[in-house]
């Protein structure tokens, strides 16, 4: 369960916040504000009793990382289609349909950089390649992508594996690939089987296993 798609979210009602300064994120007032403007999207309350600063360390991702180069394509001509899913696009790509814990962990940049990163390998590969990017070796061995489990830039990752590369690694106790996700899964923020998540952060793992 990754939390990029969190961070969306709250990234959204920041910026409604900063708006409208008078409404607290985290207030009633907010999220009805939110649901009169009719947006894609309805606001509600998944957390309660908690101090925005916990909400804060859930975004693992630091912005103001290194800028990447931009790619400038016409699209004037293109006619996009009412519906898109990509799992129905590209079927032989079985990491689209993947979902990854990340633990008690703010490794969501990891996370979202490996996943998307074993998408396009075999997107382009036309899913002759299919392989799951380790997130375990992006988080321990970029020293330049921030600061492990307390947050990281999404942008460094992808210069990081343009430049150095990552070996493969599957999810937590999977056995598959190089380096598996050495963190145990949790319930986020839920009622379930798994112990729940102790907060994101903490110390980032690091193990022998020298970066190739």
């Amino acid at each position: 369960n990754c939390e990029s798609c969190f961070y969306r979210l709250v990234s959204g009602i920041l910026s409604v916040s900063l708006a409208r300064p008078h409404l607290k994120p985290l207030s009633s007032e907010m999220v009805n504000y939110i649901n009169k403007i009719n947006t894609t999207w309805k606001a509600g309350h998944n957390f309660h009793n908690v101090d925005y600063s916990y909400i804060r360390s859930l975004c693992g991702t630091m912005l103001k990382g290194p800028k990447l180069p931009i790619m400038v394509q016409y699209a004037g001509d293109l006619k996009l289609p009412k519906s898109f899913d990509s799992r129905e696009q590209w079927p032989n790509c079985p990491t689209l349909k993947e979902i990854r814990d990340q633990g008690s962990c703010g490794s969501c940049w990891a996370f979202g950089a490996a996943e998307a990163i074993s998408d396009r390998v075999c997107i382009h590969s036309g899913g002759k390649v299919n392989v799951e990017i380790s997130s375990q070796d992006l988080l321990t061995c970029c020293d330049s992508c921030g600061m492990g489990c307390n947050g990281g830039y999404p942008s460094a990752a992808w210069d990081f594996w343009t430049k150095e590369g990552l070996v493969t690694g599957g999810l937590y106790n999977s056995h598959i690939g190089c380096r598996p996700y050495t963190i145990e899964p949790c319930e986020h923020h839920v009622n379930g089987s798994r112990p729940p998540c102790t907060g994101e952060g903490g110390d980032t793992p690091h193990d022998s296993l020298a970066h190739a």
